[in-house]
């Protein structure tokens, strides 16, 4: 896989609303804006639950600190902004939710079920109940939920403080990891956290064993799911309110297939008084730092990831200087509340009022708490979501514990300029090229932008692609003070040329925004090329000079909306069709917040890489080859010679043992039948072949398995030969690689399956 990396320093100076200390009271408390009686509540999380446009709002409400209290009612306030053009709460937890109790302590929000609809998840404590899963009716009933953890999955008796939604395997779709404290909440002997694998219908199965065997510990109190190695997988980092061996803290570190390695031991322990930490890329370096309540004494403070510092080959923290304030607070949230490009702490205090941490961008924070009114309550959980539509984000605290006079949850409107920073792009890693004339072919991305709040940032992602079979790829001639031509008109999915033919330095600079796409300095001679994806007119500069020319696109793109995999992480499937087989695949990604700042990637392109190998083994259309055949017209694995009258194996790539470079695929095999790639030492027969099922058997010698996949609809299949685990593959050898596959539609002989020709590939 290609992966880039485009972080960089903010993208604009920040937009105050005015200078110095007048940032005062930036964050305005409006009494009684969220309706309901004051309750002991932990939990906060906000949603667009009906997609109307305007976020809604979840409390986990339930009293108890070591034990249990009084069951609450789970919290649903619908926000009426686009029904009546203001905004205004109704408390409808209820008619929208059914009647549930419980002593709730967190909420997660995720579409685990794939109906573009969001769901919900209420940790519930002191083992008195499962997790109530609300699964959201979708298009039926926009925002009204039944409770299904009993039928999905989730049928074990927890006492949880916090879970998060992830796609943890790359399946797509949302996986959960939920805290477990035990039976004791804070003390005891503690427990394991637990993993539940999404089957992408929102089925959900506890994992355990090899592949998820965390540690007990005691107080957990967080849950994280967040790439913090860099290999594009979330890994879990989950905080704990105590002491445990091997690390106070969990971080267990994914291997991509939702498997799972122990490595607390590299977190800084911090004070036994963590509630809570939040995570992102706080100085700019492109890897996951962490801003930890309490982490010396009742102080909170920032954790440096130094993964990035390394080069990327060793991953350790360092735990920076605690801040001067100390008090036993509960939750952190980050925002860039003064749009300068760097994310901010909030604290939810326990004390006489909620404080803001300013960052310079480079991990050192200072105090900015009178920017935020002042209201003594004890905050338990906090979040941010604009919830006026007016561009920035506001700010939302839940209660409890202490002062229950100040349990009533609380809004602060936020008074300051409306965001004007598109997502920042940390990095892209885009497949390198064709490994299937359909797909789906995989991009995966990683951005931050103004809010990052337990894996919610209010951005979401589209791919915009197109699949050519008879690509073309102009060019545009840079003379001295014009390009020729000055106006090109191509297709959709077309990479189109500059050559600097001016005798000149020059540049192509796009000048219609938010494409960004820009050549540099090009010194007579030189080139640079561009994918032109989706319709429209782009219109682009030289310098020195100041001349411009433009690109009509016309024709149409596909497109593809981004599953958030959780934290930044974005992953996109781009398919193609069997009346389109791809040679070119032209596509770029698109970023957008709640705001609607835009950040569109460079266009990319994957080809098919240049033949490998060579083929051999092919039958005869008399029969004489292929005994099965009856004489008749070559069937499924009885090809003539390179005829496509048979399944025929083919290589692209390069031959090298130091990457997994080379793709082996099948045309014309049976639509939606299994089959299976192997590996062999040397030719059967001499090369000839022996009759094996109703084909030839091409390849002998330690015959090794490779991967099995399904045909698609048009009868094509492929993989990429892994070097790691492909049967001691070794620069200098020569093997053979042929396809088995299930054959019920040419059975002469009635044995059900059937092989392709060989392929002979010399690795070097």
């Amino acid at each position: 896989m290609l992966m880039l990396s485009n972080r960089g320093p903010a993208l604009a100076t920040a937009l105050l609303v005015c200078s110095g200390s007048a940032l005062a009271q930036q964050f305005q408390y409006q009494s009684g804006a969220l309706p309901g009686t004051p309750r002991w509540t932990e939990g906060v999380e906000a949603a667009d639950v009906d997609n109307d446009g305007d976020i809604d709002i979840f409390f986990g409400e339930g009293e108890g600190f070591t034990g249990p209290g009084t069951k609450r009612q789970s919290v649903l306030l619908i926000n009426r902004l686009i029904e009546t053009g203001s905004m205004s709460f109704a408390d409808e937890s209820v008619a929208r939710l059914g009647t549930h109790l419980s002593n709730a302590k967190g909420v997660a929000t995720g579409d685990v079920d794939g109906d573009g609809y969001t769901d919900a998840l209420f940790a519930n404590a002191f083992l008195n109940e499962t997790p109530f899963l609300y699964i959201n009716r979708g298009a039926a009933s926009p925002g009204f939920f039944d409770e299904e953890s009993a039928t999905r999955g989730l049928t074990t008796i927890l006492s949880s403080a916090g879970a998060q939604f992830g796609d943890l395997d790359d399946d797509g779709d949302l996986d959960l990891v939920i805290c477990h404290v035990g039976s004791s909440f804070l003390g005891g002997s503690g427990s394991q956290a637990k993993l539940y694998l999404n089957n992408g219908a929102g089925q959900f199965t506890e994992q355990t064993g090899a592949s998820w065997n965390p540690a007990t510990k005691r107080a957990q109190m967080d849950v994280q799911l967040v790439d913090v190695d860099g290999d594009w997988d979330l890994d879990f980092v989950g905080y704990c309110r105590g002491s445990n061996g091997g690390g106070n803290h969990y971080l267990m570190l994914n291997d991509g297939s939702a498997g799972f390695t122990n490595a607390s031991t590299l977190l800084p322990n911090g004070s036994t008084s963590c509630y809570e930490a939040e995570v992102g890329d706080l100085d700019g370096d492109g890897d996951i730092d962490t801003f930890m309540v309490s982490l010396s004494g009742f102080s909170e403070g920032p954790v440096r990831n130094n993964f990035a510092d390394s080069g990327g080959t060793n991953l350790t923290f360092t735990a920076l200087s605690p801040l001067s304030v100390a008090q036993d607070d509960n939750e952190i949230a980050l925002c860039d509340y003064d749009n300068d490009g760097d994310l901010d702490a909030f604290v939810g205090s326990l004390g006489s009022k909620e404080r803001i941490w300013r960052n310079d961008g480079g991990l050192s924070f200072t105090g900015a708490h009178g920017s935020i009114q002042t209201v003594s309550d004890s905050t338990l959980d906090c979040t941010f979501a604009d919830l006026d539509n007016d561009g920035d984000y506001d700010f939302i605290t839940a209660q409890g514990e202490s002062n229950a006079a100040q349990w009533a949850n609380k809004l602060y409107l936020n008074t300051g300029g409306a965001d004007t920073l598109a997502p920042e792009i940390m990095a892209l890693n885009l497949p390198d090229g064709i490994d299937s004339t359909l797909g789906p072919w995989l991009a995966h991305g990683k951005i931050q932008d103004q809010v990052i709040d337990d894996g919610v940032n209010w951005c979401s992602a589209e791919a915009f692609f197109v699949v050519n079979q008879a690509p073309t790829q102009p060019q545009v001639s840079i003379l001295g003070g014009s390009f020729s031509p000055a106006n090109l008109v191509v297709a959709a999915g077309t990479r189109v040329t500059w050559q600097n033919n001016s005798g000149a330095t020059r540049s192509v600079t796009s000048s219609s925004a938010p494409w960004t796409y820009d050549s540099g300095a090009m010194a007579n001679g030189q080139s640079f090329e561009h994918s032109f994806v989706r319709p429209g007119t782009y219109n682009y500069t030289s310098s020195p000079g100041g001349f411009s020319g433009s690109v009509t696109v016309t024709g149409s793109a596909d497109s593809v909306v981004g599953s958030h995999s959780g934290s930044g992480l974005y992953r996109f499937a781009l398919s193609g069709n069997a009346a389109a087989q791809a040679t070119e695949v032209h596509f770029e990604l698109v970023f957008s917040d709640w705001a609607g700042n835009l950040r569109v990637t460079d266009g990319h392109m994957i080809t098919k890489g240049a033949s490998v190998g060579s083929a051999f083994c092919f039958g005869d259309s008399s029969g004489t080859a292929c005994p099965c055949n009856n004489g008749g017209s070559p069937g499924h694995g009885c090809s003539n010679s390179n005829s496509a009258a048979g399944v025929l194996l083919s290589a692209e790539g390069q031959a090298s043992v130091a990457s997994d470079s080379v793709i082996l695929s099948v045309a014309d095999s049976v639509p939606g039948q299994p089959g299976l790639f192997f590996q062999g030492d040397n030719a059967v027969a001499a090369g000839s072949g022996v009759t094996f099922g109703d084909g030839l058997r091409c390849a002998g010698g330690n015959v090794f398995r490779l991967q099995i996949r399904m045909a698609d609809g048009a009868g094509s299949a492929a993989t990429t030969v892994n070097i790691s685990s492909a049967g001691g593959v070794s620069a200098g050898a020569t093997k053979r690689y042929q396809w088995w596959y299930r054959d019920p539609v040419f059975s002469p002989c009635l044995n059900g399956f059937n092989l392709s020709n060989g392929v002979e590939i010399s690795w070097n």
